[in-house]
């Protein structure tokens, strides 16, 4: 389970300071996370003098990086409710951190602080039904830390690794896109 490999195999923080979102990460973009949008972008469709290829990237990484927004939010609070998670999140990925973020504050551990992204579409067809996609990222987590909130103590493992790969399947749906599959490769360092 990809958060439960980022917690345990990392160890990342909670608390996430609330920073002014600098723009969607587009291709190449290293961008840093923090409160969530609230709501996914409007329409799932290009406008007509748009590509619809780049189009639907824009959409994809929008809806990728608002899911990792209400990820660090809900994992700062302990709590999904008042999240706009499934406005990003569908399927196995809406579960995963729905659960993750249920089971550590049950054990009162918060993560602190906030990842940096890099993502990118690395996949996209847009003739399959429903369309889907495919986004890479290079997740830098050495400034998203656990911690207990009982003791404020840093309880990252020692060993766990800072940067690395996770790859998420993204889905059209009448909603607009979402992201309904995410895994974290935590032996492809990045």
């Amino acid at each position: 389970m990809m958060i439960r490999q980022i917690r345990y195999g990392l160890m990342p923080l909670a608390a996430c300071a609330l920073l002014v979102l600098t723009g969607c990460a587009q291709s190449g973009q290293v961008s840093q996370i923090g409160a969530a949008p609230s709501a996914a972008p409007d329409s799932p469709t290009a406008s007509p003098s748009q590509d619809p290829t780049q189009a639907a990237t824009t959409q994809i990484l929008a809806v990728y990086t608002g899911m990792r927004q209400a990820q660090v939010s809900a994992e700062d609070s302990g709590t999904t409710q008042n999240v706009s998670l499934s406005d990003y999140a569908a399927g196995k990925a809406l579960i995963a951190i729905t659960s993750d973020v249920g089971e550590d504050a049950a054990k009162d551990w918060r993560m602190a602080g906030l990842p940096q992204l890099n993502p990118k579409v690395t996949a996209l067809d847009l003739s399959s039904r429903p369309p889907t996609a495919t986004v890479t990222d290079c997740m830098n987590v050495s400034g998203w830390h656990m911690v207990d909130q009982v003791t404020g103590k840093d309880i990252t493992a020692p060993s766990a690794q800072s940067s690395f790969v996770s790859v998420s399947q993204a889905q059209l749906g009448q909603d607009g896109w979402r992201i309904t599959e995410t895994e974290v490769n935590r032996s492809k360092p990045c």
